[in-house]
């Protein structure tokens, strides 16, 4: 079983509440870390209580390296299930909690779609993500699932999108740590990137999705775009990164400039206190589909 529904009925699309609050705690794009499974759900538990479908993955299984990507399969199967429950149900909002950046390829490909690439995607992570199996040095699929969304990925995932990503799309917010063919990409293409000291202005990100011409956003947030002396409850630490309050603030600016119609929390490695406490907290101050939990 797949699929586990925890406030939706799983028959009436017409149900499905806007936004959807999608689980995704998988951690095979990672390879490495199961961990990331558990602090997904705890940190959904803590938001809103039983209040998401949830896209369930094994805690423990072998995971082959296929076409250059470890556990293609296992990733291509829950994808493709993702891909089909959003189709059934027909969101216009996602709000996701995932385990590793892998989980976004349904649930972004899935909105470029409906919102006929008026959508402007931006990449709040430490990392590009812009990999190919052909140059990933660890073949781990969360390096590689940007690339993806752009149509250049594991061929059974790109099989599954509705609707690539263009590269003017792609916004990337405090990425500084990028491998070769990643920086070359970059240079060479339409995507923007913007480093932590750009993000000290909280309107820069918003004026970049401005010029070019979008009026939705979906805010992908891996917590590694955080700098790790503040918060080190991310799985791939990466120093020099951007503050809670830098952060917090540039999204408040984008919610008050755009629909936002989609918001993904990845990457959460809890490393010891009270970590859940801390990020749900911060959470909380965001202005992002009312992340408040309900009175308990």
């Amino acid at each position: 079983m797949f699929c586990k529904n925890t406030d939706v009925s799983s028959a009436d699309s017409a149900s499905t509440p806007d936004p959807l609050r999608l689980l995704l705690p998988e951690w095979q794009g990672s390879a490495t870390e199961p961990s990331l499974s558990f602090a997904a759900r705890a940190l959904a538990d803590r938001l809103y209580p039983n209040g998401f479908v949830e896209v369930e993955a094994p805690a423990n299984e072998a995971l082959p390296v296929e076409d250059g990507v470890a556990g293609l399969a296992s990733i291509v199967a829950r994808a493709r299930h993702t891909r089909d429950l959003l189709q059934d149900r027909q969101p216009s909002r996602l709000f996701v909690i995932g385990g590793t950046c892998g989980v976004e390829l349904a649930p972004v490909s899935y909105l470029n779609a409906r919102y006929h690439a008026d959508l402007a995607v931006l990449w709040l992570d430490a990392h590009a993500d812009l990999n190919t199996p052909g140059t990933s040095p660890s073949g781990h699929f969360h390096g590689m699932v940007l690339r993806t969304l752009l149509g250049a990925g594991p061929a059974p995932l790109v099989e599954l999108l509705p609707r690539p990503l263009t590269r003017d799309q792609v916004i990337l917010g405090g990425a500084r740590d990028l491998d070769r063919d990643e920086a070359a990409f970059v240079s060479d293409a339409p995507v923007a990137r913007l480093r932590p000291a750009d993000l000290l202005v909280p309107d820069r990100l918003s004026g970049v999705v401005r010029a070019r011409g979008f009026r939705k956003i979906y805010i992908h947030l891996d917590l590694d775009v955080l700098d790790p002396a503040e918060f080190p409850h991310s799985l791939m630490q990466t120093p020099a990164g951007v503050s809670m309050n830098a952060v917090a603030e540039t999204v408040a600016d984008l919610a008050n400039a755009f629909d936002v119609v989609g918001f993904s929390v990845v990457e959460f490695r809890p490393r010891g206190g009270d970590a859940v406490g801390q990020l749900v907290n911060w959470l909380r101050k965001l202005p992002v589909f009312d992340l408040r939990s309900p009175a308990r």
